[in-house]
């Protein structure tokens, strides 16, 4: 029962971190935390633990590459958490396919984001994306992961 929750909890987190980091242009320690308490709890209580083994490589992987692209100032160290915690419950034999789905809606909202600001965007809107020139990497991680857990 609570192991058919835990991809819906995860899914929530990746809703809020999107909408928090499209309002506020951060995503709290606190939410990139979450996914891997999630996961902790799927170690306890599923019975085959050996797919969550290859999960947490391709997590780890995930991780390694995010601080890189955050040593280079291609990251925000949220979103380097973030993915790597979203890989976390992204199933290893979708990995490849998933990284594919991130590339795609990457490229794509950023260019519906650059847009958007251009037509409606404002230095003083509340809202982060619409004031500054930022692309929130959160909204291809969430969307990926969306993706990836509940249609891959």
């Amino acid at each position: 029962m609570i192991v058919d929750l835990i991809p819906l909890a995860m899914a929530a987190v990746l809703v809020v971190a999107m909408l928090l980091e499209i309002r506020t242009g951060r995503i709290p320690n606190w939410l990139t935390a979450l996914p891997f308490v999630l996961f902790g709890i799927l170690l306890i209580v599923v019975e085959d633990r050996t797919p969550l083994y290859w999960q947490m490589g391709l997590a780890a992987g995930v991780f390694v590459f995010g601080l890189v692209m955050f040593a280079i100032g291609g990251l925000g160290a949220g979103a380097v958490k973030l993915m790597a915690g979203t890989a976390l419950f992204i199933p290893f034999a979708t990995a490849f396919y998933a990284g594919i789905v991130f590339l795609v809606v990457f490229f794509t909202s950023s260019f519906v984001f650059v847009q958007l600001r251009k037509l409606i965007g404002s230095e003083d809107s509340s809202w982060h994306l619409m004031a500054n020139a930022v692309l929130p990497l959160s909204f291809s991680i969430g969307t990926t992961g969306l993706i990836a857990m509940f249609l891959l």
